[in-house]
């Protein structure tokens, strides 16, 4: 550092921190929230720490100095991390699959735009263009009325007025069992349902909610010190709530397609947990790009996610941008 400025001398310390902070964050997907929960809350950073080493590399490459190094190795250790944000098959979504399996959070059918109007018209007639074999639904919520009569079966709590997880089917539901998070408005249920002679275990999952808004501001206006603390409970809660799951996934006697609000991202731990169920993200295997499906301004934010058992394929996937809701939805095309 002889040859250096001391305002580059400050530069490059700003660098090592940064690159330390980004090569530890890669420790989020294989340190439980329950140990310390402080790496959950970084993973959401990850692309941000990327960005911020890049232009680091780029400085010390026009600089003409080897202390690029540092952030370039930085970086090129999250390989592994960077493969789980983007996907680059060039398939579409077509009609040579079994089957076709939505996931949208509808937010209760509310509008952000439209002083909470009630977006349930639009949400109907969009789902019925892209016509899904089967519906999984987040943030449900019955008004006493049928609604998504396209769909011939379904697992809606007619009792139940307030949020719920459901799914809704044009192929024959054998049985489903719900899952009622504890301490949660949140919650979970799976159904087996039968197509083309086979069944299939599908779940529709919301899990414990972050609560934050795309407005900055009132993110801003929370103190840190409590927003951390509150992040730090709500990853607890999603690995509780992942745990409920996990016994019906790996029993399952059939193959498994499990669509879920995760309320994190694919750098998470609770992703890895998810992928280490013998499930595959089908956005990964034939989706494109980023796969933004969560309105939070101008980050592109993927939170909503469809696995599948090995034993299936995706061969296409879709991401919509439809603002009828806080999240976007997404759709994969399955073969059995």
């Amino acid at each position: 550092m002889k040859k250096l400025s001391f305002g580059y001398k400050i530069l490059y310390i700003i660098n090592i921190i940064f690159a330390v902070i980004l090569a530890l964050s890669y420790l989020t997907s294989f340190i439980s929230p329950d140990v310390l929960s402080v790496f959950s809350i970084i993973n959401f950073s990850i692309p941000l720490l990327w960005i911020l080493n890049f232009c680091f590399v780029l400085i010390w490459l026009l600089k003409l100095k080897k202390y690029f190094i540092l952030s370039f190795l930085a970086i090129a250790l999250g390989w592994f991390h960077f493969q789980n944000l983007f996907a680059f098959s060039a398939s579409e979504v077509n009609n040579n699959a079994d089957f076709k399996v939505m996931s949208y959070n509808v937010m209760q059918f509310y509008s952000l735009k439209d002083n909470h109007k009630s977006t349930y018209k639009d949400i109907e007639s969009f789902i019925s263009q892209e016509n899904p074999s089967i519906l999984c639904l987040q943030e449900l919520k019955y008004f006493k009325k049928p609604i998504f009569k396209d769909f011939k079966y379904n697992t809606l709590d007619t009792s139940n007025l307030s949020l719920q997880s459901a799914i809704y089917s044009q192929h024959p539901i054998l049985n489903y069992a719900r899952f009622d998070f504890e301490d949660s408005g949140n919650s979970a249920i799976y159904a087996d349902i039968v197509i083309k002679g086979d069944t299939i275990r599908v779940f529709s999952c919301h899990f414990q909610s972050l609560n934050l808004k795309p407005d900055f501001q009132v993110i801003q206006k929370e103190p840190k010190e409590k927003l951390i603390k509150r992040l730090e409970k709500v990853f607890q809660k999603q690995l509780r709530q992942f745990n409920m799951l996990k016994g019906d996934i790996i029993n399952s006697p059939f193959p498994v397609v499990f669509c879920a609000d995760m309320n994190n991202t694919a750098l998470s731990y609770l992703y890895q947990q998810t992928i280490d169920l013998n499930l595959k993200d089908s956005f990964l295997e034939s989706g494109q790009f980023y796969g933004k499906t969560f309105n939070f301004g101008v980050l592109p934010v993927r939170l909503d996610m469809i696995f599948i058992s090995d034993s299936l394929n995706s061969k296409g996937f879709k991401n919509y941008t439809v603002d009828y809701s806080d999240h976007f939805p997404v759709m994969t095309e399955i073969q059995l």
